[in-house]
């Protein structure tokens, strides 16, 4: 009975202690003069995408006034300058990482160059510093237009990377510095190398979608959405001029269901949108219905736009971040087909890929 008595609490406090992370935070900003302060944004964790605000630093004679606190696990930071909205941030740092211990940070908020932003004082933050010293002379070779040498030198730094933190905040941080850089089949090769427990997060689907995004290999386009392929849809509702409109008012309700996320502004997205109004017109009548989801916009640049282009078919205004935050939307526009049963059959559709798709359901 004693025994089990402590193995409970033992249990227990494994249990409270387990992801309470205790940071503090100092360091220099590169100007002696400088009195300012900035916000303490947390961009991700290693499985969640975070983007919010978690604290303020103040700077006093160009130093880092030593900030304190806690967290449920360890992040991917950044400091910025306060701004109105809409405003660049005069100030921005790199990425560093909150994790229990002291983090320092050696960086010039004038400037953006990799090799005078070092963060030092734990294990992740000294890694990290060795990742940017590596893959700055990289970077280089690239805009150098040695194309070759710089993708070679990645993939063996990543690869060698990726092989230690696997599972872990600054595997995610590092790949989310490079992810753009690279063919989309090598970073895929990068993203399995990833920790089952990373698959399963919301940063690894993310980035997935931003690969396949830009991968001309169609076969693999399907492997990183969320909702996945073959799944059921998200319902999501948008409140505007006093109405509710949800996704589920059109979709599951027998009928195959484009989608189309778009904003006014967006010049791709304006650019489907003949190809959409041209597939509507074609298969309205053989169980076809077209929705637009104006997202990331003003309603009467929306409504602007909707006239401009004469758009006939159903849309859903004000969605802003609601619905591309239910289906993993990094960039626009993005277009799903859904259905009879709101099963998704298909992201990621572009121009002739619309018909294409459209003609293997309705031709047969």
């Amino acid at each position: 009975m004693k025994q089990t008595i402590i193995s409970i609490l033992l249990t227990l406090c494994f249990l409270t202690g387990r992801g309470q992370i205790h940071y503090r935070l100092e360091g220099t900003v590169g100007d002696s003069t400088l009195n300012t302060r900035l916000l303490l944004w947390q961009r991700m964790t290693a499985m969640r995408v975070v983007n919010e605000v978690i604290d303020t630093v103040d700077v006093k004679a160009g130093k880092l006034v030593p900030t304190v606190g806690t967290l449920e696990e360890p992040g991917c930071f950044e400091l910025q300058s306060i701004t109105e909205e809409g405003e660049t941030p005069k100030y921005q740092s790199f990425d560093f990482i909150l994790e229990s211990g002291t983090t320092r940070l050696n960086m010039n908020l004038q400037t953006t160059s990799i090799d005078l932003n070092m963060q030092s004082g734990t294990l992740l933050n000294e890694a990290l510093s060795h990742f940017q010293e590596v893959f700055y002379p990289l970077y280089l070779q690239k805009a150098n237009g040695n194309d070759s040498l710089y993708l070679h030198g990645l993939d063996s730094l990543m690869r060698n990377e990726l092989t230690r933190h696997n599972d872990d905040v600054l595997g995610v941080t590092e790949l989310s510095h490079v992810i753009g850089t690279a063919n989309p089949q090598v970073v895929a090769k990068w993203l399995e190398m990833m920790s089952p427990r990373i698959k399963a997060g919301q940063v690894w689907k993310m980035m997935g979608m931003a690969v396949s995004s830009n991968n001309k290999d169609t076969t693999t386009q399907g492997d990183y959405y969320f909702p996945a392929i073959g799944e059921k849809f998200v319902d999501f509702s948008v409140e505007y001029d006093g109405k509710t409109a949800r996704l589920s008012d059109y979709v599951g309700h027998g009928k195959y269901v484009l989608v189309d996320f778009w904003a006014s502004w967006c010049v791709p997205c304006r650019a489907e949108i003949p190809k959409l109004k041209a597939a509507y017109q074609k298969y309205k009548n053989r169980g076809l219905m077209v929705v637009g989801i104006a997202s990331w916009d003003k309603p009467e640049a929306s409504l602007k736009a909707i006239e401009e282009d004469d758009i006939p078919y159903p849309q859903i205004i004000n969605a802003q971040e609601i619905a591309t935050n239910a289906y993993f939307i990094s960039s626009i526009p993005h277009i799903i087909l859904f259905a009879p049963d709101g099963t998704i059959l298909s992201r990621g559709l572009r121009g002739g890929e619309i018909e294409k798709k459209l003609s293997e359901i309705f031709e047969e």
